[in-house]
């Protein structure tokens, strides 16, 4: 089974490339995780295998994230795809790793330790109870820290929508997981969710990660799901023989960083938001982080450059911190300048009033001239 694609590989890796010490600090905390660089990885089929997972580590990245485990999923290489249509954006129907989680906690010891991990993992809600407590008694092992990221964005359950849309689903859910108690302090615990585009998606969501306790962080976003590509030459989807999938890249950025500024309003503070969507750049990053994230994670980019691109986004970052000042990522994380408010003119009064002239005529009559 191929676990992730070749190009990986062939794409620069720059491994031995560190945060440079000079110029402004990009070293952030994330529930009480301290990351050299507010910069690294997000889930992806780029983090699969124990090699890539030490590339991560061996990169300027500011963590190592791994690709989300799921207990009993199967990975089909005929119909499990991912595509990039114009070097920039995205799309995959891919699903989980194929790998177990066991796996992953095998591979995190073997890393060097300088930098926080994050474990993504999904499941039914015993599942994921279950794999929160193994990642408890690992923790303490791992000198940089460990996180553990429960992704809510992929359907768990047959015939029903992702958790992170069903919020009476997803309080149940969560009240099962923690059903033996709080994680210990050696261990932060966190939700990746969908991307939310109204109120009441903003709203409900928040009011269930609230009212949970034990959890530490959110990142938003996953992919935007149900993308289509077109195929021009074979006139079929680009992913066929599936059809739809997940769209990532510079596409999702305006959406992830709405998301981020809404979920961190609303949010209590002991909660942190990590950024994710569309970070190709400095300037992606230095947005989301504008916008209330206290991290920010890679995906689409690190599949077209390679771990490389860590050290390229943080260069570009600094560049921006400096022109403008920053010396650190506090300085201005979170500080998005709202415009002012427009001013409300006094509504004239009605009574009395004649219908406004319509191509010179009265505008009273509701028939057709």
């Amino acid at each position: 089974v191929s676990i992730r694609p070749s190009v990986y590989m062939a794409a620069s890796s720059d491994n031995a490339v560190n945060a440079s010490a000079e110029g402004p600090s990009l070293r952030t905390v994330v529930c009480g995780l301290s990351l050299p660089s507010c910069v690294f990885n997000s889930s992806n089929p780029f983090a699969t295998a124990l090699e890539d997972l030490q590339a991560l580590d061996a990169s300027a990245a500011g963590a190592v994230a791994t690709r989300t485990a799921c207990p009993g999923f199967v990975h089909d290489e005929a119909t499990m795809k991912w595509a990039s249509p114009d070097g920039a954006n995205t799309i995959n129907c891919l699903g989980y790793s194929p790998l177990p989680f066991e796996y992953y906690t095998g591979c995190l010891p073997q890393l060097s330790g300088a930098k926080p991990c994050w474990l993504s993992i999904s499941g039914s809600a015993e599942e994921v109870g279950a794999m929160v407590r193994e990642a408890a008694a690992l923790a303490p092992s791992l000198p940089g820290g460990l996180a553990v990221e429960i992704n809510l964005s992929c359907p768990n359950i047959a015939g029903k929508p992702p958790l992170a849309y069903d919020f009476d689903a997803l309080r149940d859910y969560l009240g099962t997981v923690f059903d033996a108690g709080p994680p210990p302090p050696t261990l932060a615990v966190g939700v990746k969710t969908t991307p939310y585009f109204y109120d009441a998606q903003y709203t409900g969501a928040a009011a269930v990660l609230n009212g949970c306790p034990h959890l530490s962080f959110v990142t938003a976003i996953n992919t935007v799901g149900n993308g289509l590509y077109v195929d021009v030459a074979t006139e079929a989807p680009l992913l066929a023989p599936s059809c739809y999938g997940g769209l990532g890249g510079a596409a999702v950025h305006a959406i992830a960083l709405g998301n981020v500024r809404r979920l961190r309003a609303l949010l209590r503070p002991s909660i942190a938001v990590i950024g994710c969507g569309g970070v190709d750049s400095g300037e992606a990053a230095f947005r989301h982080l504008l916008c209330g994230a206290s991290a920010v994670m890679v995906a689409s980019a690190l599949l077209h450059e390679g771990v490389g691109v860590f050290a390229r986004v943080e260069a570009e970052l600094r560049g921006i911190m400096a022109s403008k000042g920053y010396s650190a990522v506090a300085d201005f994380q979170g500080k998005l300048r709202e415009p002012a408010a427009p001013q409300q003119r006094a509504a004239a009064p009605c009574a009395g009033l004649s219908p406004p002239a319509i191509n010179g005529r009265s505008g009273g009559g509701g028939g057709s001239g």
